[in-house]
């Protein structure tokens, strides 16, 4: 009896502990939730007055593809500028990125306001994610708290939050957290069913970061780094069951890259740079790690665009101060492998999810963006929180001296200091964000070489009226380097305004001799010809540009007013209809009905000629 008695005593002290430790957790993370949520959310409450800048217009107002379901085929398709037809051609594949516009426009409709607090919502939805995948990995709740609060503040996130386009770094970073949780936790599941379940939902999240970008496809290597070198519940597990687990991620990556090759005509179609060498892709990449490594550590100046420079010797300052950051990064590694093996995975993190964006011959005209750190940074948290918890505890044993007093307040008082300097950082930088204007203003302060930055400040000007700063702007734009497409077109469109013809027409010639694909200039020497009674080379010029960009319905509609100006209405009954179709708006009706009120006359006395 006795004995009975004790048994039954301790499954219930067992029981209650057990009760003990899941109220204890659930305390502890409601304590995080409650602490993080206004961390991350607060900062970035100002994007939400924010509007459409840089190519958000093009991308969700002028974009058919976000304003009708009919387009999903084609979002899954196709890359993600598709729309503009030729000129689109390019290396971003982000169906995820269109979908969540699409939804978003349905909800909200034409208004910024509801895009950014999609992006605020999935940056909270990123930190607790973060929060969870660390204290699973570490098993360490002060290295969590003090990572994730880190990482919710730290500036370079302004970008990918403020910015409605960063939306590309939210979506993949939630889907590759889920994905990698998922991972982490497949050890743990006891039964059958548990197990396939949590390799379902591990697929299909994996499914979604690989449709929302292709920093996606690094997961399946650093899972099986993990797998291997640090999870501790697989370390007597058999080879075959190791392999199972990182194994579909594997598959679901490799065809991923079938079918962008099948579909896209390759994973990457477009060499943006082709004429940069392998020695100056190498060296530029080595240049490029650095400095987003030195973005981590100090994130300061913060701007939206940064002129590439490539690199074509191992002697360039950039390559050695670049390369000395990676010995030190090595050694630490080597170090923490040794002493604290778990937490040497952030810097396999940091690195793997980073070399997707250094072969600048792929990147766009963007090379360097601090939008591309979003996931890296997560590692990067890691180390900081690891070595500010090592520091607090080492503080906090029983026999202090005074230094150690002293460092376990200064620690906590620094923490807050950089929290606080961090906040008031994010907070002025969301604003730069707030139009067109201010943000190509604040970029060239820091960029005045920017010469694509240059072109928008100048279109921003011309679209007000104020065509002399335009002017100045598109001229400084010119160089020094070589002149991109968009701003010959634009000067070429001031000098037709200007009336001054035989320059307009060498400015747009050079700028379709530049970028033959682009529509603006064979639009713009259409519009020119009609100016100068030269119907034939007009009409050319016009089939060129619907022909180039199908689904551009300011091209369609534009050919069409010159159709009905030379009396060819059924011409520009089918150019108003194509139109209607690519993407119905509310003057579809109105322009045929343009077109039945330019017949009726025709049907007696003949009408002035349209201009």
């Amino acid at each position: 009896m006795a004995l009975l008695n004790r048994i039954v005593n301790a499954t219930v002290a067992a029981k209650a502990g057990a009760w003990v430790r899941e109220a204890a957790t659930r305390k502890h993370g409601l304590i995080v939730f409650l602490a993080l949520v206004p961390l991350a959310a607060l900062p970035y409450l100002n994007t939400l007055a924010n509007g459409f800048v840089y190519d958000d217009g093009q991308q969700i107002l002028e974009n058919p593809y976000v304003h009708s379901f009919r387009y999903i085929g084609r979002i899954f398709g196709s890359t993600v500028w598709s729309f503009e037809g030729a000129q689109g051609v390019s290396n971003y594949y982000r169906p995820a990125m269109s979908l969540a516009y699409l939804i978003c426009y349905k909800v909200f409709g034409p208004s910024p306001f509801g895009f950014h607090l999609v992006n605020l919502l999935l940056h909270l939805a990123v930190t607790l994610l973060y929060v969870a995948l660390t204290e699973h990995l570490f098993k360490d709740r002060l290295l969590s708290l003090i990572a994730a609060t880190l990482f919710a503040l730290h500036p370079i996130h302004t970008e990918s939050v403020a910015w409605i386009a960063g939306i590309t770094d939210l979506e993949v970073s939630t889907f590759f957290l889920t994905t990698f949780l998922l991972y982490v936790r497949l050890p743990g599941e006891r039964t059958e069913r548990g197990r396939w379940r949590t390799y379902s939902l591990m697929l299909i999240a994996y499914g979604l970061a690989l449709l929302s970008k292709e920093q996606a496809l690094v997961l399946p290597t650093l899972a099986l780094v993990y797998e291997h070198g640090y999870c501790p519940a697989s370390s007597a597990a058999p080879l075959r069951e190791k392999w199972s687990r990182y194994l579909p991620l594997l598959v679901a990556g490799a065809a991923y890259l079938l079918f962008r090759k099948i579909a896209l005509g390759g994973f990457a179609p477009v060499a943006e740079r082709p004429d940069l060498t392998n020695n100056a892709v190498l060296y530029s990449a080595v240049a490029l790690a650095g400095g987003y490594l030195w973005k981590l550590v100090w994130p300061a100046p913060l701007t939206a665009f940064y002129v590439f420079h490539e690199t074509r010797s191992i002697s360039d300052s950039s390559v050695l101060a670049a390369l000395t950051g990676m010995m030190l990064c090595t050694f630490l590694f080597v170090w923490m492998w040794r002493r604290a093996r778990p937490v040497s995975f952030a810097f396999l993190w940091v690195g793997a999810t980073l070399v997707p964006v250094l072969n600048a011959r792929w990147m766009p005209a963007q090379v360097f963006a601090e939008r591309y750190l979003y996931l890296p940074s997560m590692g990067f948290c890691w180390l900081v929180g690891w070595a500010a918890a090592t520091v607090l505890r080492w503080t906090g044993t029983e026999t202090q001296s005074a230094s150690r007093k002293a460092l376990r307040q200064i620690v906590p008082l620094t923490f807050i200091v950089i929290a606080g300097v961090y906040t008031v950082i994010v907070i002025q930088r969301n604003r730069d964000w707030r139009n067109d204007e201010v943000l190509y203003r604040r970029t060239l302060e820091v960029q005045p070489d920017a010469q694509l930055i240059r072109t928008g400040l100048g279109a921003v000007y011309a679209k007000r009226g104020d065509w002399d700063a335009a002017e100045h702007e598109w001229i400084l734009a010119l160089g020094p380097a070589k002149p991109y497409a968009a701003t010959l077109s634009n000067l070429g469109l001031l000098r037709m305004n200007q009336k001054r013809y035989r320059e307009a027409t060498d400015l747009f010639s050079q700028a379709i001799r530049l970028r033959p694909q682009y529509l603006a200039p064979h639009l713009n020497l259409a519009e020119l010809y009609v100016k100068i009674n030269d119907p034939v080379d007009a009409d050319r010029e016009f089939r060129t540009a619907v022909s180039l960009a199908p689904l551009n319905t300011y091209a369609r509609n534009s050919y069409a007013r010159f159709l009905l100006s030379q009396r060819r209405f059924s011409e520009a009954r089918v150019q108003f209809a194509d139109s209607a179709a690519a993407d119905p708006k509310s003057q579809a009706l109105d322009n045929f009905g343009v077109v039945d009120s330019a017949e009726e006359p025709a049907k007696g006395t003949r009408p002035n000629k349209m201009r």
